[in-house]
């Protein structure tokens, strides 16, 4: 009697289509998943927000402006503050906010609005403004955030974004590393509409301060002329490309009709700081 082997059939142990394929198919799945319930906890976030009262932004804001308060403060930072205090005054619907400003020496081109009212300006962005409605302009636009909420939105989507990643991968797995950009992608998405809308409220802001828009597109077409990477490195960047927001500022300065007068010279004060 000659013995011939039969296929198993109905074995969950034995696939019937590609390992590599069920694979793909399982990270799909998982990615896609994750993507819902963070665009769902996002939305949640952005619903949350307006509701957020003033007294708790200024006890989560307390947490960050002791990180930069302690110091005495510098002729730079005094000017700073000045030319903030008059943006922040004629700003509409103004609920009586404070807002403090940070000098901080580091080459960077950069400001950050942090919870509470605190602005950090990096003493690399002052090398680069040429005059007081180029610095005013920056600073509205900080303002603009605030306006807008966006700082709270940010922070409370990272934090979705850590709660969700790290418990199930770990935080310091090549997974959790993987999702998170991946994610942060789509967040940074988010990040170039908000920046836009910042921009367009520091033209009506700058506006308001010195009834014209003077100053409102040299520091960004600075920028432009500078930028060597092209359009395609902002494809995934936090802001829009330079020249884009500099084309979009002229278009709405167009529209609403805005006078460009005569920009004031910047304060001694906020010269060369880094240097």
């Amino acid at each position: 009697m000659k013995y011939t082997p039969r296929e198993l059939e109905g074995n969950v142990n034995i696939s019937r289509t590609s390992l590599i394929r069920e694979f793909f198919f399982l990270l799909g799945s998982v990615l896609t998943l994750t993507l819902v319930v963070y665009v769902a906890l996002g939305l949640a976030v952005d619903l949350i927000v307006p509701g957020l009262s003033p007294e708790f932004e200024q006890r989560l804001g307390s947490l960050y402006g002791s990180t930069y308060t302690g110091t005495e403060e510098t002729g730079a930072e005094k000017r700073l503050q000045q030319v903030l205090d008059s943006l922040s005054s004629v700003q509409p619907e103004n609920k009586g906010w404070q807002y403090r400003v940070h000098l901080v020496q580091d080459k960077r081109i950069n400001t950050l609005a942090l919870p509470g009212g605190h602005i950090v300006v990096y003493s690399g962005l002052l090398d680069e403004v040429e005059s007081e409605n180029e610095l005013a302009f920056v600073l509205a636009h900080e303002l603009g955030h605030f306006a807008h909420r966006d700082h709270l939105r940010g922070l409370g989507r990272r934090l979705v974004l850590l709660a969700m990643v790290a418990p199930v991968f770990g935080q310091d797995s090549s997974i959790s590393k993987f999702m998170s950009n991946s994610l942060l992608d789509v967040e940074m998405r988010f990040s170039q509409g908000q920046e836009k809308m910042a921009d367009l409220w520091a033209v009506d802001l700058l506006n308001r301060k010195y009834g014209h828009a003077g100053g409102a597109v040299d520091f960004l077409d600075r920028i432009a002329r500078k930028e060597k990477n092209g359009r395609l490195a902002y494809l995934f960047s936090t802001h829009p490309y330079p020249l884009n927001r500099v084309k979009a500022l002229q278009k709405y300065i167009m529209i609403r009709g805005y006078q460009v007068k005569e920009k004031i010279p910047l304060d001694g004060s906020l010269r060369r700081k880094s240097q």
